[in-house]
């Protein structure tokens, strides 16, 4: 029997196709399939890093490159992270349990500082072994909630580190937007 995929298989392949891919679009359109590779297996990675923080969700890195990173999310029930772009072509496979994904198109062109319309274009349910992508200009808005009674455990790979990076958290009902960061990783 082959040996299983590993964290460090997906950091060598990710490297080779984040050196070769074109695009953005190729990157995300090859990695995929990758990372459902690795998340289809619940134990690749250590239990450490499979625990919610003290006091909000868990976030630790688990690798960092010149063109991508690699962490992890660890969400409780109930925990969520409202409408919010990225601003990097990402993935994000879940490990364990499942989560409540809400996808969003713009409506407006953007030109309006701190406002922004948006639609809804489809509700998720993503499941341990499935992938979700992001790619923006038009396809990197993303709402997440853990709607179940455990936590569900994810992998974020993205094309840029999002700590400390300005990025915009959408509110539906003001059609406004406000500029955040995301905190620093419970490991560094």
């Amino acid at each position: 029997m082959a040996d299983p995929y590993s964290l460090t298989d997906f950091i060598k392949d990710l490297s080779r196709v984040t050196d070769e891919a074109r695009s953005d679009a190729a990157i995300v359109a090859q990695a995929q399939p990758l990372l459902a590779k690795l998340v289809r297996q619940p134990d690749c990675i250590e239990a450490k890093f499979k625990q919610r923080g003290a006091t909000a969700y868990g976030r630790y890195m688990l690798h960092r490159a010149p063109r991508f990173n690699v962490n992890v999310v660890v969400w409780g029930p109930g925990d969520n992270a409202k409408a919010h772009n990225h601003d990097t072509w990402g993935l994000v496979g879940v490990i364990d349990n499942e989560m409540q994904e809400t996808r969003f198109r713009r409506k407006d062109d953007g030109s309006k500082p701190g406002c922004a319309e948006l639609e809804i274009t489809e509700v998720r349910n993503n499941k341990a072994g499935m992938v979700s992508t992001l790619l923006p200009p038009n396809d990197d808005i993303h709402e997440m909630n853990n709607v179940t009674e455990r936590n569900t455990v994810e992998i974020h790979v993205y094309g840029k580190d999002l700590a400390d990076m300005p990025r915009l958290r959408f509110d539906l009902a003001t059609k406004s937007t406000k500029i955040f960061a995301s905190p620093k990783y419970d490991n560094c």
